[in-house]
């Protein structure tokens, strides 16, 4: 009778716990998708930055080509004043303002993207040493489940699920509300749905 209950608390515990299993595993899947999505914004902001500084690179080149070539048309010697007194340079560097306030604005973008894109890798691999951990405790212990759970002997798989997880999780309750990869699926499940609550 008491091998009956044990095999019943076992089944039990083994449901409730697979369904965290079950949310890790949805967790790894929704954090593919975001890793594709950071690298994507991540390549796509520092091309725009790219561009942007390529762009005004060029468009400063193209007016000092332009000064030099107007200085040897009218045979004047360069003038011996400071560029910031001089009122053409001061109009054209004015206009080039924006471009480089537009390619420091694109450039916090790039920054702000590579920390996400950072995080989200960082998450990513939490989450999959997760559930890599978690095969690795199911190909351990359902054998012994299985060959324990047709005689008396069942009593003891508490202590060996107890042993085997000490050694795995090296002390850590993978299974507690509090546990950090928890707390982060269950946010970002809701997130994604809010009715995936946990």
């Amino acid at each position: 009778m008491k091998a009956i209950l044990v095999t019943i608390m076992a089944c039990l515990v083994a449901s409730c716990v697979s369904s965290t299993r079950e949310r890790e595993a949805h967790c790894l899947g929704v954090l593919m998708v975001d890793v594709w999505q950071a690298d994507d914004e991540f390549k796509s902001a520092e091309r725009a930055w790219r561009t942007a500084q390529q762009t005004r690179v060029e468009l400063s080149s193209r007016d000092q080509d332009f000064s030099v070539r107007t200085l040897l048309v009218n045979q004047v010697p360069p003038p011996s004043i400071t560029p910031a007194s001089d009122p053409a340079r001061e109009d054209k560097s004015s206009n080039r303002m924006p471009e480089i306030d537009e390619e420091r604005a694109l450039y916090r973008q790039v920054t702000a993207a590579h920390a996400h894109q950072k995080d989200t890798a960082e998450w990513y691999s939490r989450v999959a040493r997760r559930v890599q951990t978690r095969v690795e405790e199911d190909e351990m212990l359902i054998p012994v489940l299985g060959m324990l759970a047709t005689s008396t002997a069942i009593v003891f798989y508490p202590i060996i699920r107890w042993n085997v997880r000490s050694v795995l999780w090296e002390g850590v309750d993978p299974d507690s509300a509090n546990d950090p990869v928890q707390v982060f699926c269950a946010t970002r499940l809701e997130r994604e749905n809010p009715r995936l609550r946990p």
